[in-house]
């Protein structure tokens, strides 16, 4: 067993893309970081990510700040020769209906000002872009420049530079709560009773980041939220050659979402949701199964997309939980006593943000700015997490 360190300069909870992101950002601005995971690295929302790298669809008031996560991503695949499969195959948004035509028309010509490549295909360039797309879909929206990552090989990537970088990471370290003195962090109580002191701490572990900022009277508003996804047998290479998702609603995701898109082995990852269902708190320790409407909708929707798919053996099936806060943006920023930050809750694109959420949070803890030009005040207002309790004020 790893002897725990008695003290450190920050603590991460939380071994995820995020904790790992922060962990990297914190040792390149010489912070000396302890990141501390209770279970695995990346074995909870994480390894179980779609993980699109992309700004389409996700929100204009946080183009900005994508686009850059988006670089931010690339710049990495190639300063470390690409162990994680960075793919940047580009993204079709299918379109079924009147409703989704206005939809996806917003989309492109909103994002186009903003300096995006989107752009509509007709029904001959989505053919073109993507040929088994042969089910009843009237045009698409298509961004080229949206990417994927193996979401395992990225963690253990991030995780490996964060090492080289400084950072000591420890797994199956579970913290238990946070330790206030004078009003203000001091560090933190592990499950065996151990105490770690440290001036500061992140909590960048999901939906369990509400449960260790409570002990320490801070209450925040984040839900878990199942994260799920089937995979089918493996096939060709080329079966699908885009990301394909269902236009959102101009204000997000409204009532559902659809995302199929095959990964580096070949198996055709896919998931449907018709229609969000809120979750119980308790969920996140206790629910191992995704639920069999999921998969009968999620089945129904490839099928009815790629008719040629229909046959193809489902493989596995899993559920993870991520954190989404009530306007689905992150919280990332300081939190309750002196010392205490926090960086969760998602709308589902967390992997994305998270090389770009970790400098960000870096700078504000050392003073530092990795962020380059405005991104570092445009994040600050974006995801202030005492912005809920502006607006309760």
């Amino acid at each position: 067993m790893t002897t725990l360190p008695q003290s450190a300069e920050v603590i991460v909870v939380g071994g995820g893309i995020v904790g790992l992101s922060m962990a990297l950002a914190l040792a390149e601005a010489g912070a000396k970081p302890l990141l501390l995971e209770a279970k695995s690295f990346g074995g909870a929302v994480t390894g179980g990510s779609l993980a699109a790298i992309g700004t389409h669809m996700h929100g204009l008031a946080e183009y900005g700040v994508m686009a850059h996560a988006c670089d931010l991503w690339r710049e990495f695949a190639e300063r470390t020769g690409n162990p994680f499969e960075h793919s940047a195959q580009g993204q079709v948004g299918f379109i079924l209906d009147a409703e989704g035509m206005e939809s996806g028309e917003g989309w492109v010509a909103e994002e186009r000002a903003l300096g995006a490549p989107c752009r509509m295909l007709t029904p001959a360039e989505l053919a073109e872009v993507e040929p088994r797309l042969t089910g009843p879909v009237l045009c698409a929206t298509f961004a080229p420049d949206t990417a994927t990552v193996n979401p395992f090989l990225a963690a253990r990537a991030v995780l490996a530079e964060a090492r080289a970088a400084g950072a000591v990471a420890l797994d199956h370290a579970p913290v238990a709560g946070l330790l206030v003195e004078a009003g203000r962090i001091a560090g933190v109580r592990m499950a065996d009773g151990a105490e770690i002191r440290a001036g500061q701490v992140v909590l960048a572990s999901g939906p369990w980041s509400q449960e260790i900022s409570a002990g320490a009277g801070v209450s925040l508003p984040l839900v878990p939220r199942q994260a799920q996804c089937l995979a089918a047998l493996r096939q060709p290479a080329g079966t699908i050659r885009r990301i394909v998702s269902a236009v959102e609603s101009r204000g997000g995701v409204a009532s559902g979402y659809t995302q199929i898109q095959q990964a580096g082995s070949g198996q055709i990852l896919f998931n449907t949701v018709v229609d969000f269902v809120e979750t119980p708190p308790e969920a996140k320790d206790t629910v191992r199964e995704v639920p069999s409407g999921f998969v009968l909708t999620s089945i129904d929707t490839l099928a009815m997309l790629f008719p040629s798919l229909a046959e193809i053996p489902l493989l596995r099936s899993w559920v993870r939980f991520e954190a989404v806060s009530p306007d689905a943006r992150f919280l990332a920023g300081p939190v309750g006593p002196e010392g205490l930050w926090v960086c969760a809750g998602d709308n589902g694109s967390g992997y994305c943000r998270s090389l770009m959420l970790g400098r960000f949070l870096a700078g504000e803890i050392t003073g530092d700015t990795p962020l380059p030009g405005a991104l570092q005040a445009d994040a600050r207002a974006l995801y202030a997490p005492r912005r809920f309790a502006q607006e309760a004020a």
